[in-house]
Order: structure tokens, then sequence, then C-alpha cells
């Protein structure tokens, strides 16, 4: 059993770190991660949405407030084969979902398993780390997330989609709470985060394979998309002059959640 104090205790830590301490993070994000493999399967690659949606859950349950995001997501995608890789990601007419934190953070699961989406240039694409950055002013320079639109109360068109989800949610909660009422601290586990500047030199002198090849991004300055620079640059002046950056996604909005 995790006991009611033990969880108390990590929330008061958080807020005094203004973080969500490390065994917080490793507790939602392991039980969100396994019940989306279980429910998902191989679809999971194309459950953002779904994912973000467990995370706020999980972290509103322990008292934290968090936004769900939708915008555009850009990353080195790298390869095991030949060609050392391209820019990929979500962006123009795609778009990609995350949760930021109160504290401003950044949480993504489903990017690990970008490599696995359908939309991936190639078969033997290298994954990423999942995500639970520090701090969403400050990004590397192989890696980019740019906001557009928060969700308030995800509904999907089809009717199917959103039973789906209540249902995913659902089972989400049953195996949290049976995290507490059965597992214990040290068996709560999951795959290193990518945190920030830190961590990215901790991965990369460790050998992970994403970082040896994402590093020649930085190191031959290649520069983002064109799509990516733009509205990025758009985001800062925005910022700068305390007004909200025009939406990118206003010509779809009505195929996303809402």
């Amino acid at each position: 059993m995790i006991k009611p104090g033990f969880l108390k205790a990590q929330i008061a830590k958080s807020r005094s770190a203004k973080r969500v301490s490390p065994f917080l993070r490793r507790m939602i994000t392991s039980t969100v991660d396994q019940v989306a493999r279980d429910h998902y399967g191989a679809a999971y690659s194309t459950k953002c949405l779904q994912a973000s949606c467990a995370v706020y859950d999980l972290l509103a349950s322990v008292g934290i407030k968090s936004q769900i995001v939708v915008g555009a997501m850009c990353a080195a995608e790298v390869f095991e084969g030949p060609h050392y890789g391209m820019w990929g990601g979500f962006w123009g007419n795609d778009h990609h979902v995350w949760v930021t934190t109160e504290f401003y953070e950044l949480v993504d699961l489903s990017v690990a398993e970008m490599a696995k989406h359908p939309r991936a240039s190639r078969a033997d694409g290298i994954p990423m780390p999942p995500l639970w950055w520090n701090d969403i002013a400050t990004w590397p320079s192989v890696l980019r997330y740019l906001p557009d639109t928060v969700i308030q109360k995800p509904v999907f068109p089809d009717a199917a989609d959103t039973a789906d989800l209540v249902l995913f949610l659902s089972g989400v909660r049953a195996a949290w709470d049976r995290q507490i009422a059965q597992g214990k601290v040290e068996d709560v586990v999951f795959t290193p985060f990518l945190e920030g500047g830190e961590s990215m030199n901790l991965f990369h002198e460790a050998g992970r394979p994403w970082f040896a090849h994402a590093i020649v991004f930085q190191d031959r300055g290649i520069p983002f998309p064109a799509w990516i620079i733009e509205r990025e640059q758009e985001l800062i002046a925005a910022h700068r002059e305390c007004r909200r950056a025009p939406t990118r996604l206003a010509a779809m909005l009505g195929a996303l959640p809402s």
C-alpha cells in the first residue's frame, strides 16, 4: 500500500519545489503509459489527446492544476539506417497534444511512440524518450513545442470515440487506485524522462541512440522547417506585446476536440 501520508508529502514537496516530484512523475506516467498500451496497443502513437487527458486527470487527483494544449511539435527524426535524419513531428495541417502543469512543465508520453506513428517517414526510426520537461520557456536546438489552443473539454465528433475516451480514463483511474491500495513505493518505476538540458547531456553521455544521432542537427546548425521558425517568431512577438498569438488551427477547429 502507498500510504496517504506519503502521497500527501509528495504533493507538499511538489508545491515547495514548484515542480512535480520525481515520485509523482513516475507514478502518473507509469500508470497512464501501461493502461494506454493495454487499451490502444499499436495505435498508442496516435493517441496523444487521450494520453494527455489521462495525465491531466491524475494531476488533478493530487491537486495539481494543468492544461491540455494543442499545437505544433518538431523534433529531430533519426534512423537506424543511412541518411542520419530529418525534421519530424506535427505542424502545418497537422497538430499534436500535450499537457502543461501549473509549474510550467510540459508532459508528453506519446512522443516516445512517434517513430511508430503512421506518418513516420521511415520504418527504422529511433524513438526519443517521453518528456516531463521542466521549463516550457527553454528548448534545445533539436526540439520545439509551439502551443496554439487550450482544450477545455474534449469532445470528439464521433460519439464512439468519446465513449472510448471515457472507458480509457476509467481504466487509468482504476489502475491508479489499485496502485495506491496494493502497490509499494519502490515498485513505482518508469523509463527516464527527457527533463531539460542536463538530462539531454546525461542521455548523450550514456550513448542513448536518439541523442547520438540528434546531436548532428545541433553540430551542423540545421535550421528548423520554415513553418516552425515563423510560428515561433509569431509566439515570441505576441508574448513581448502581451497579446494572444493568432491561432494556426482556426480552419480545423471544427475537427478538433474543444
